[in-house]
């Protein structure tokens, strides 16, 4: 989890994804490989070609090296067209790899550890991050080799023409490599303040975006504004500091260059004067050393560049670290839906003691209201009997099967879980419905909107169930969403049914109508009922009251109300909305 990765260790990551288009990757590198060597022959060739026709008047010869350099011209072309045909493809699978296993990983993560997650960041991770994946694997391996391979074969040149003229480009690679040392963690960690502020802004970004009419109702567009101007200067502060610095490095290349290729020009020039080169070679030379200036200069961009993309593939690396669900092998099996909690214990980081060995029996087909002060662990509870969190000590069973050792696939498709927000994505009501059970036929379909009180509402729209409705339900009512979410759950028919505060933002009217809904779905089904409304609690068969992590009080709803302080005392501040 805390592994810093670096270049070689961000390579050995990123070669289980390689591997899998190892074939296309190894074509791509041959062609590019090709397309370098190509690039060294050609100045000898045009060196050769001027040779032959000031000195030797070799008409033949010069002929016959114009052909192969227009053939190596023309051949360049067509591999230049092949390679990038190949890159196309790389791009889109290798990094759709990626991006698949970030995905299914995000999906299979523990609930605690994406608690703290931000959405935007994680859209990063998901979009950006994993290109950049692919540009660190074809720039910054493929390029940065293929770049070293060249300037080797520039300086071996150079120095078989000179020795004086070798060791001049040898110690102008050198020096490059010294300054490229020295301001690689500075630039590292520059980068990577730059990405995390980067990621910092996305997921602000995103939550003022799904919470602009908020915003609106609370007149707070000037303090956003402020905010997002903050925003931009510090994403704009880290991307100018981080820039500067390569800037720095690249100058302070560029000069050794400079003064290297001016005492080349003059080394040169004195070794054609003596007659110790000829103008073909002499070309050659000044060729080459400007192909090994870039060299040098593409080499350390390429790799600054590599320790900017070193950051993003950091979190790409650390997110995949993280703990995912556990789970067991079993089928959970439920054939009357009895619950026991047996001396539950539970905690989070900030609350380490949430839940302390509580135990509780809910028998099959009861329903049970959860009650208390807001975090007293209701939720806890009821997250806890679909696989979300798993307790700290204590069992969880459900007709006698201990729940840790059945798989979530099983667990979720017999327990059914309605919450206060209900998750409608932008698509038809048909797709919004069918989401937990895809192959529902139409007769099943219909049944379970009439159950939920919503078919009523669907037959008076112009495309029935294939009306179209936004992001976040746009288009519907609260008390609408959370029709579509139960009926949801009808078409799924889990035995078990949790409701976690699913109608406390609706009016009062609202509520009522989906309370005789819900009297329909829950007929012959165990039932959790998480509720800070006395209405909704009026519902149950008993009710559970929750202080400091215990029970504290058991009872029918009607007693209660007689009979428990607590529970007078809870509802009159819950009612008071205090």
């Amino acid at each position: 989890m805390n592994v810093r990765l670096t270049y070689f260790s961000a390579v050995r990551f990123l070669s289980r994804y390689i591997k899998k288009y190892k074939k296309h990757f190894i074509t791509f590198y041959i062609g590019w490989l090709i397309d370098s060597l190509l690039v060294v022959v050609m100045p000898v060739l045009l060196g050769i070609m001027i040779d032959e026709i000031v000195y030797y008047q070799n008409l033949e010869v010069f002929l016959k090296c114009a052909l192969v350099l227009f053939s190596c011209i023309v051949f360049s072309g067509i591999l230049y067209f092949f390679i990038y045909a190949q890159h196309g493809y790389l791009m889109n699978m290798f990094v759709f790899s990626i991006r698949k296993d970030v995905f299914i990983h995000y999906q299979k993560c523990d609930a605690r550890f994406l608690s703290s997650a931000m959405s935007g960041e994680m859209v990063s991770v998901l979009q950006s991050y994993c290109e950049e994946c692919m540009h660190f694997v074809i720039r910054n391996i493929i390029h940065f080799s293929n770049g070293i391979l060249l300037l080797c074969i520039y300086t071996i040149y150079l120095l078989l023409v000179d020795w004086r003229i070798g060791l001049i480009a040898l110690g102008a690679a050198i020096v490059s490599t010294i300054i490229n040392m020295r301001l690689e963690g500075k630039i590292r960690g520059l980068g990577t303040e730059e990405r995390e502020c980067y990621g910092e802004y996305i997921g602000w970004i995103y939550e003022i975006i799904t919470a602009l009419s908020n915003i609106r109702m609370l007149g707070a567009q000037k303090r956003v504004e402020e905010l997002f101007e903050k925003k931009q200067k510090a994403i704009f502060g880290a991307g100018r500091k981080s820039e500067f610095a390569k800037l720095k490095a690249e100058n302070a290349i560029a000069f050794v260059n400079l003064v290297v290729k001016l005492v080349m020009y003059v080394l040169a020039a004195w070794l054609a004067i003596k007659g110790n080169v000829t103008l073909g070679v002499l070309i050659v030379i000044f060729e080459f050393f400007d192909k090994l200036s870039y060299q040098i200069k593409g080499i350390s961009l390429r790799y600054f560049d590599a320790q900017t993309r070193i950051s993003y593939i950091q979190k790409i690396y650390d997110f995949l670290q993280l703990p995912v669900e556990q789970e067991g092998n079993g089928e959970l099996l439920i054939k009357r839906g009895e619950i026991q909690f047996d001396k539950i214990t539970m905690g989070y980081e900030e609350t380490p003691v949430l839940l302390k060995e509580l135990s509780l029996i809910i028998k099959s087909g009861e329903r049970v209201a959860l009650v208390g002060k807001s975090g007293c662990g209701k939720s806890t509870l009821a997250h806890m009997l679909i696989g979300f969190f798993r307790p700290q000590s204590g069992v969880i069973r459900i007709d006698g099967q201990n729940l840790s050792e059945c798989n979530l696939r099983s667990v979720r498709q017999e327990i059914g879980l309605v919450q206060q927000d209900v998750c409608v994505f932008d698509g038809t009501i048909r797709q919004n419905i069918l989401l937990g059970n895809k192959y529902a036929k139409e007769k099943e379909l219909i049944e379970a909107c009439k159950a939920a009180g919503l078919w009523e509402v669907i037959e008076a729209l112009p495309d029935g169930l294939d009306t179209m409705i936004g992001s976040q339900g746009q288009g519907l009512s609260g008390g609408q969403k959370q029709r579509l979410a139960i009926a949801r759950i009808y078409l799924n028919n889990p035995r078990i049914i949790i409701f976690d505060e699913a109608t406390s933002s609706l009016d009062m009217e609202t509520e009522q109508v989906i309370h005789r809904e819900l009297d329909k779905v829950l007929r012959n089904k165990t039932a959790i009922i998480i509720a800070h409304r006395q209405s909704s609690v009026m519902l149950c068969d008993r009710v559970v009251l929750l202080e400091d992590g215990k029970i504290v009080e058991s009872g029918k709803p009607y007693e209660m109300i007689r009979t428990s302080v607590r529970f007078q005392k809870l509802f009159a501040i819950e009612e008071a909305g205090i």
